[in-house]
């Protein structure tokens, strides 16, 4: 019987070129197992966790997949010693891995943990913040919102919207600032009506949260109708 080789975080970080602080991350957020501990700081991993990483990587590179998703999917790999896990990588719908996603979603991440998260390559998320797309707090860290944004963006280069492509993250500037000219008008508009109504502040603030969820749901159906407007015009 094969004899399990067990190799230390430094041997490991070599062997994927992924660093320690990486590695530590993707095992906190149970993308990768705990490892054999010897000792309160000593800790061995065996040769499946290479396999493990590169897998990541992999799906990190050519698919932009979250770690959510990525952990998902690891859960349904074979690491073991013979394991076909690299034939699962040519079958992966990345819708249905959407719809299995697990609850458990970071509610905060730093930067270099958002990269990790999504797969985004740094400039991607240094653009975001130049736009005000998404804003660290005063600790460096990303709350839940921002981190879905950054999700979305990591599924746009995923269905192919890459640089290579020419699609670049300040391409999003033009959403930014119709969504802002339509949330300044919206206020405009909702405090200006109701101004002298007999509703108090909570009546107030329950009336305006139902009429966003509303209109958030209208708007999506009336974008869809719009673009296809547009190719029929130039039909």
């Amino acid at each position: 019987m094969k004899e399990t080789k067990l190799l230390k975080m430094k041997e490991l970080s070599e062997a994927t070129g992924v660093n320690s602080g990486t590695i530590r991350y993707y095992i906190k957020q149970g993308v990768l197992p705990q490892p054999m501990k010897t000792h309160k700081n000593m800790a061995y991993y065996d040769e499946s966790y290479i396999d493990r990483i590169l897998t990541i990587k992999k799906l990190q590179k050519s698919r932009y997949l979250p770690l959510d998703i990525i952990r998902t999917l690891l859960e349904d790999m074979d690491f073991s010693e013979g394991g076909d896990h690299l034939a699962l990588l040519k079958e992966i719908n990345r819708p249905l891995l959407l719809n299995g996603v697990k609850n458990g979603h970071p509610q905060q991440l730093n930067k270099e943990e958002l990269v990790i998260h999504t797969g985004l390559p740094l400039k991607d998320i240094e653009a975001m913040d130049d736009l005000d797309m998404i804003e660290a707090d005063t600790d460096g860290f990303y709350d839940r919102d921002c981190i879905r944004i950054a999700e979305a963006v990591a599924e746009l280069r995923q269905i192919g919207l890459t640089v290579e492509m020419g699609f670049h993250v300040e391409h999003l500037q033009v959403h930014m600032d119709l969504i802002e000219f339509l949330a300044r008008k919206e206020v405009d508009i909702f405090t200006k009506r109701l101004s002298g109504k007999p509703l108090d502040r909570e009546e107030a603030s329950v009336f305006a949260q139902n009429a966003i969820d509303t209109i958030n749901r209208m708007l999506p159906i009336i974008h869809v109708r719009m673009i296809h407007k547009i190719f029929e015009e130039a039909e």
